[in-house]
């Protein structure tokens, strides 16, 4: 797929988001080389899970549907994933940077077992606010290979208490501005640990900063109408 081509395929989005409105939603998924981002995306597809690592090359690409439940408007939203794996080596900046663009979720992602890789966590949300277009939007920290925790085969391990803070941290700094929190959470996609749960809470966000910047448009048109009438009258 010629890479240009497909980045402007991809960018498109929702403007409105009404009570059961379908969303096509560019999501990406990134982190180092190696911490499980196909793996968990080939486990949330049904295409099984594999012991040996493929190196992903440049992007690969897949979508997929859900419908969610948004309880704070008491509707169902059917949101369909397009899906770009991001290769996380730094060989592969230059190719992956194309590939933000649009992108309005991200699962970040380090592994548990891995210190550097959580170390390195926000470079990558970093490019992903500066280069997806759009500025802040939802993401979800994702500790993988979760069922290695505790294997004294790895003693050096990121406790889940930093990838809690971490994400706490971010929601105190962008809820009140942007309208979605930031969670973390551990997954396996050897075990299929909190695999279907990872994209649903994502979507959540997804769906709650929609709706809150919707809010924010309407409000400022409100706004400025009544600016503009009351400029009217007093003349």
């Amino acid at each position: 797929m010629n890479q240009r081509g497909a980045s402007r395929r991809a960018t498109s989005r929702s403007t409105s988001l009404r009570p059961g409105a379908k969303l096509r939603a560019k999501i990406v998924l990134v982190g180092d080389g190696g911490v499980g981002k196909t793996a968990l995306r080939r486990s949330w597809l049904g295409e099984g899970f594999k012991t040996e690592y493929l190196m992903t090359i440049g992007a690969d690409f897949a979508s997929q549907e859900l419908s969610l439940y948004y309880p704070e408007t008491k509707s169902t939203y059917d949101i369909k994933f397009q899906i770009w794996d991001l290769a996380g080596q730094p060989r592969f900046k230059a190719v992956r940077d194309l590939y933000y663009r649009g992108a309005i979720g991200a699962l970040c992602f380090f592994d548990i077992t891995n210190q550097e890789s959580y170390m390195n966590l926000v470079e990558w949300i970093q490019s992903y606010w500066a280069l997806n277009g759009h500025g802040k939007m939802p993401l979800l920290i994702v500790g993988s290979k979760c069922d290695l925790r505790d294997n004294p085969a790895f003693p050096t391990q990121v406790s889940a208490r930093y990838g809690k803070e971490y994400a706490a941290e971010l929601t105190k700094l962008l809820k009140r501005k942007y309208g979605f929190e930031v969670h973390y959470m551990e997954t396996s996609a050897k075990d299929n640990i909190n695999v279907d749960e990872a994209f649903k809470v994502l979507a959540r966000e997804i769906i709650r900063a929609t709706i809150f910047q919707e809010k924010l448009r309407n409000n400022r048109k409100t706004s400025q109408k009544k600016m503009l009438t009351d400029k009217i009258r007093s003349r």
